[in-house]
């Protein structure tokens, strides 16, 4: 058994450490930013942009460096923000995009032991051939290409050792960090916000859990034209190792800047397309949309990985979300409060929420791509500053709080606009969203 030492460095440190780590970086970033705002008026004009965009990316080296050595939870918050465009500056994003990529990998004497551990099958017995190198490190685990002996091309997932601990003990760290939300919102809310989200990481770190759903996609995906789930392979899976078909393919996100416009939209079409039919048609999301885990294959199918994360829905819930597009396009404002109270949308103490005009107003900007049939260019939608004017117009909006179990629809949405965004992608997406509900029976 290969010791302590050969692991990653987070495998070495306690949970007081992990949050001296993390409260460390937050009074660093912190430090910095005041620094630069006290300096600010002291600089020509000409020179402030410049030392607040060093500022911003100064800081966002350290949330990497940070995230990445912990990684567990707090990897996946950074990973979480990279794929936001227009919510973080371009900068801090580009940074933290260095979250997607490979991290300190655990040794080869340790994955050995680990996939030994796992499966009760020495490494040599199992494969003809293992790449010693990782082809991915993330927050979770790693992953190796490897061959059977009869010869499948095989892609192996080892979990770091002791990574549940570590996700358990950043979740309660990262709860500590932000106790000080419960003076703004609801207890019993904020509980159920951070329970979901405990459930979905988790969820993250049951490899036979992963299994499963990637069983169950790969049936419903195959209805679906041009997208590929990897087989599970059994005999070599379990609680802590996951072996599977090896996708050959690039990184939809990097793919996509390589080709042109047409081929472009394609692809990305393809994902949106997948995506909206997944929630809206099958009540299931793959919720985990950064974009390591969506190939671009040679053939142009898309490929899709890590399947830890899973959400399923009541049909009510999905088929809420197309009901206020529904009341939007027939001009129904005066019903949407009743479809956000329906799709578990709630006042916080002290509070009424928002009006039918404000709901109408807000989803003037928020479902904008789809209301009108023309063509929508995602790459000049720019709703930041809207949402923002309208959020200090209307204060009322931080007081209406969304559902829990919209946590990972809205992580979801923010990936797919952030393809698409980047993308430029233009396309009609009122009659994308016409077709589904029209095919639900709402239309």
């Amino acid at each position: 058994m290969a010791s302590d030492d050969e692991g990653p460095k987070f495998n070495r440190r306690g949970r007081l450490g992990r949050f001296m780590k993390l409260g460390g970086m937050a009074a660093s970033v912190t430090g910095s930013a005041m620094a630069e705002r006290l300096t600010r008026a002291w600089r020509p004009e000409e020179a402030r942009e410049e030392a607040l965009r060093a500022t911003m990316v100064g800081n966002a080296q350290k949330m990497v460096r940070a995230m990445g050595e912990l990684k567990g939870a707090a990897m996946k918050v950074g990973q979480m923000l990279s794929v936001v465009p227009d919510q973080v500056p371009e900068e801090v994003r580009q940074e933290l995009a260095a979250l997607q990529k490979d991290t300190p990998p655990m040794s080869y004497e340790l994955v050995a032991a680990q996939f030994e551990a796992g499966t009760g099958t020495p490494l040599r017995d199992a494969f003809a051939y293992f790449d010693p190198e990782p082809i991915g490190a993330a927050s979770i685990g790693q992953v190796h290409r490897a061959r059977t002996f009869d010869g499948t091309e095989v892609a192996v997932k080892v979990q770091y050792p002791g990574i549940l601990d570590t996700l358990d003990s950043d979740l309660k760290n990262l709860g500590i960090l932000i106790q000080t939300g419960r003076m703004l919102a609801d207890k019993e809310r904020l509980d159920a916000f951070m329970a979901e989200i405990r459930r979905g990481i988790l969820e993250e770190a049951d490899y036979a859990h992963e299994a499963e759903n990637l069983e169950t996609f790969g049936e419903r995906f195959s209805a679906f034209e041009g997208v590929v789930v990897p087989r599970v392979v059994r005999d070599f899976t379990s609680d802590t190792v996951l072996t599977m078909g090896y996708l050959e393919g690039e990184k939809l996100d990097q793919a996509i800047e390589k080709l042109d416009q047409p081929a472009r939209d394609e692809a990305c079409l393809r994902f949106a397309r997948l995506v909206i039919w997944s929630f809206h048609e099958q009540q299931m999301l793959h919720a985990d949309p950064h974009p390591g885990n969506f190939l671009h294959m040679p053939d142009g199918r898309l490929g899709l990985l890590d399947f830890g994360c899973v959400r399923t829905y009541d049909p009510k819930f999905t088929d809420g979300w197309l009901k206020v597009i529904v009341a939007k396009w027939r001009h129904e404002k005066d019903h949407l409060r009743e479809l956000f109270d329906e799709l578990g949308y709630a006042p916080m103490k002290g509070s009424k929420g928002l009006t039918n005009q404000q709901l109408h107003e807000l989803t003037d900007i928020t479902t904008a791509p789809f209301l009108y049939d023309r063509e929508f260019d995602w790459g000049a939608w720019k709703p930041r500053p809207a949402l923002e004017a309208f959020a200090k117009a209307n204060l009322a909006v931080l007081q209406y709080a969304s559902p829990p179990e919209a946590i990972f629809y809205f992580r979801v949405s923010a990936g797919v606009w952030g393809l698409l965004t980047r993308a430029g992608v233009k396309a009609n997406f009122h009659r994308i969203a016409r077709e589904v509900a029209e095919r639900r029976g709402l239309l």
